[in-house]
């Protein structure tokens, strides 16, 4: 990494530390006015709590509505877009990018990675500690259970729960 990218991200690091520590109503709006210039999109007015990091800024896009619930871990490296009006419950961890791992004359961390987008639809709800591996698509008005690992899409409207997350029914059969 060439020393002005590297100084870039140091700064954009601290920033995002700096203002994840703000409490209350004040502390989201001073994040939504700043963190705004450095994520890739918003669609309007979305909320970040407290103790909030997204590493790869750029890489993600945040609808209307939407926001990143206390001590929620976002990796944008390989893209991460969230629709309108999603709701992403505490401690969740959503990946778009993994090691590669499978040259096994060099070691892993001088692999790479491997990216993958992941695309939360509109009026999602993740409840808290969900994780979401690269390259996952959650469809519009899916709900998933707290504490599930979400390894592949889940359709729209579905209800999904466990590790690895299991459709149990559609929002629609109730």
């Amino acid at each position: 990494m060439k020393l002005g990218a590297f100084l870039r991200w140091e700064l954009v690091r601290w920033l995002f530390v700096g203002l994840s520590g703000i409490p209350g109503g004040l502390g989201i709006g001073i994040r939504y006015l700043i963190l705004r210039w450095f994520i890739g999109e918003s669609h309007g007015p979305f909320r970040i709590l407290e103790r909030v990091t997204i590493e790869y800024p750029k890489g993600l896009n945040i609808g209307r509505g939407s926001g990143l619930n206390y001590g929620t871990w976002v990796n944008a490296r390989g893209g991460v877009t969230i629709g309108d009006n999603v709701i992403i419950g505490p401690y969740c961890l959503i990946h778009s990018a993994n090691h590669q791992m499978d040259n096994l004359k060099v070691p892993i961390q001088q692999q790479g990675f491997e990216e993958k987008e992941v695309l939360i639809g509109n009026n999602v709800w993740l409840g808290a500690r969900v994780t979401v591996l690269p390259g996952v698509t959650i469809g519009d008005n899916a709900v998933i259970g707290a504490g599930a690992v979400v390894t592949k899409d889940i359709p729209p409207d579905a209800i999904a729960v466990g590790n690895p997350a299991n459709v149990q029914r559609l929002r629609s059969d109730a």
